[in-house]
């Protein structure tokens, strides 16, 4: 085991400002990614609230921070993490695909998954009507009637792309206080193939092969109607990712990680969490950035303080 090292799971924008920090400490990232360098980021239409960026896109971003690592010589380890375990000395097991490796260290960076939206025929349409990412799949739906489900900034953000490209997007919050920005809603509303559904919820999703027609229905007064909608984009937010992490009381009774905030460290020594997945008041690429740095400075900080010892 090399004492450098330091395991780094998940590389969106907290894992990667992580692993570039700590490169040039003088440490040893080992990054493991299932997906893509940038994570999230590369499924976000445009990003406009990150300094020097002017309205730049996601896949844009998401290509340059996977370029930096590679000018930095980090090479990802594209794989998804099966379980992380502690062992008797303290250092850390990582077990990936039918591989194990032992780190002095780990960064856990891993992100959040997609909340179901638990309607009727959810699963059935997955795919084939219903996606959670409009950046991938509204090109299919070009000159098509979509819905957007959901009242946060994604929700508003991308029901702005669709709204670019679709012959119309119906937007339907569950309630009528949105959670977006409000320029973000004054900004959908501003196209005229835009329309606002609240309070209403989706309780039915049709169709033969796909995805053909939805219910939706009024909160308070209880009236249903039927749209005829091709595609439906679902943004309720997200679940944190914990199950492959196999040390107890680092999670909340909600699965994200307890952390400090000032060094990222958990109540695990060696252990760090990072990101989205951990129980930050915001979670924006701004604040993953800045856990990213402030963890791999405290990491190298306890690196030099065992040397001493």
């Amino acid at each position: 085991m090399n004492e450098k090292e330091v395991c780094i799971i998940g590389c969106g924008p907290a894992g990667a400002s992580a692993a570039i920090y700590l490169k040039r400490y003088g440490m040893e990232p080992v990054v493991f990614e299932k997906d893509l360098i940038g994570g999230k980021t590369n499924y976000t239409e445009k990003i406009e609230n990150y300094p020097g960026y002017l309205g730049v896109k996601g896949p844009e971003l998401g290509l340059q921070i996977a370029q930096q690592l590679k000018n930095l010589d980090i090479k990802p380890i594209y794989s998804e993490i099966n379980g992380v375990y502690q062992n008797a000395d303290g250092t850390f097991s990582v077990t990936y695909g039918k591989e194990e490796r032992t780190f002095p260290y780990v960064l856990l960076a891993n992100g959040l998954a997609d909340r179901p939206y638990h309607v009727p025929g959810e699963e059935t349409f997955k795919r084939k009507g219903i996606s959670t990412c409009a950046v991938c799949d509204g090109p299919f739906y070009k000159g098509k009637d979509v819905l957007v489900i959901g009242s946060g900034n994604a929700a508003f953000e991308e029901a702005c792309y669709l709204c670019s490209i679709c012959h119309s997007v119906t937007l339907v919050a569950r309630r009528e206080e949105f959670r977006a920005q409000e320029e973000a809603v004054e900004r959908f509303r501003a196209f005229e193939n835009s329309r606002i559904l609240a309070p209403y919820q989706c309780i039915a999703c049709r169709g033969t092969d796909s995805l053909e027609a939805v219910t939706v229905k009024n909160s308070k007064t209880g009236e249903e109607m039927e749209l005829a909608v091709q595609g439906m984009f679902v943004y309720v937010g997200s679940i944190p990712v914990t199950g492959f992490l196999q040390i107890p009381g680092v999670a909340d009774e909600r699965g994200f990680l307890k952390a400090d905030p000032t060094t990222m460290k958990t109540q695990v020594q060696n252990l760090y969490a990072i990101g989205d997945c951990r129980n930050t008041p915001l979670r924006q690429i701004t604040m993953a950035v800045a856990d990213g740095s402030l963890a791999a400075t405290q990491i190298h900080y306890d690196y030099l303080h065992s040397r001493k010892k």
